[in-house]
């Protein structure tokens, strides 16, 4: 896969202090600043896919990630968490699917995902480097993904944290689809590929059953705006957390009314 450049995601602090730079929340800058590359070794923080398909290693990390948010809403805490699993599984294996018509997924014992000590997910690691001589349509591979690796983790981050799946699929369709509108830009990106992957995130079934990314994101043109805004259609539920509020694409209609830290 042609290096595609994720940035150090940029923190704030708590509202009405003076911010020390902490990362909340992985985010993207330019074109696609700095997707994670995958490696080919575990490492010390490296927990394999079957661990976290099942669920055995969740307790442990969401424990960690929670030092951050002490006291905080599990739910919101394990929500805030799989953005960081997202941004680090799928940005890369999403992007090798639309560039090189190939998946980064294997056996679950043989990929994972490294963590830093506090919890955060870094990168993914592959137990192979060798990739797959035939390319296969990326709406199959999105297809496996979705009804297999990922709707496992989903479902095993919403027992052990009592949020919705909900809450965890839209932050994946998030994720995706906004890696999906970013890769529009880059140069190696085969056309016929991307435009297939989009029209799997318009797609609302698959094979009988629903897909979980339909339409993860709306575009809404507000009245005085120039450009339209984009929405998550479920909220992830990060204002839960006193640390945060709601988050730029919220699609909480009374966001807009809601009193500020300071002024409470």
């Amino acid at each position: 896969m042609q290096a595609i450049s994720v940035q150090p995601p940029a923190g704030v602090g708590r509202r009405g202090h003076s911010p020390i730079p902490r990362r909340d929340e992985p985010m993207f800058t330019g074109a696609l600043a700095e997707i994670p590359q995958p490696v080919n070794q575990a490492g010390a923080g490296g927990v394999s896919g079957a661990a976290l398909r099942d669920g055995s290693a969740l307790d442990e990390l969401l424990d960690r990630f929670a030092t951050s948010y002490p006291g905080g809403d599990r739910r919101a805490i394990a929500s805030q968490w799989s953005k960081w699993l997202f941004h680090a599984w799928l940005s890369p294996t999403i992007a090798v699917m639309v560039l090189d018509g190939h998946s980064l997924v294997r056996q679950s014992a043989d990929w994972g995902v490294r963590f830093t000590p506090d919890g955060r997910a870094e990168r993914l690691w592959l137990g192979s480097t060798v990739l797959p001589t035939v390319r296969l349509p990326v709406e199959r591979l999105l297809t496996q993904l979705v009804c297999e690796e990922l709707g496992d983790a989903v479902v095993a981050l919403a027992r052990h944290s009592g949020a919705s799946v909900n809450v965890f699929w839209s932050n994946a369709g998030n994720l995706v689809e906004h890696v999906l509108t970013r890769l529009a830009d880059h140069p190696a990106t085969c056309a016929d590929r991307l435009a297939r992957a989009r029209q799997f995130l318009e797609t609302p079934r698959l094979d009988g059953t629903r897909n979980r990314l339909h339409r993860p994101v709306i575009y809404r043109l507000t009245e005085g705006s120039t450009a339209p805004q984009r929405l998550r259609r479920v909220c992830c539920i990060r204002y839960r957390l006193d640390e945060l509020d709601y988050c730029e694409n919220c699609p909480l209609a009374c966001r807009a009314g809601k009193p500020t830290r300071e002024d409470r």
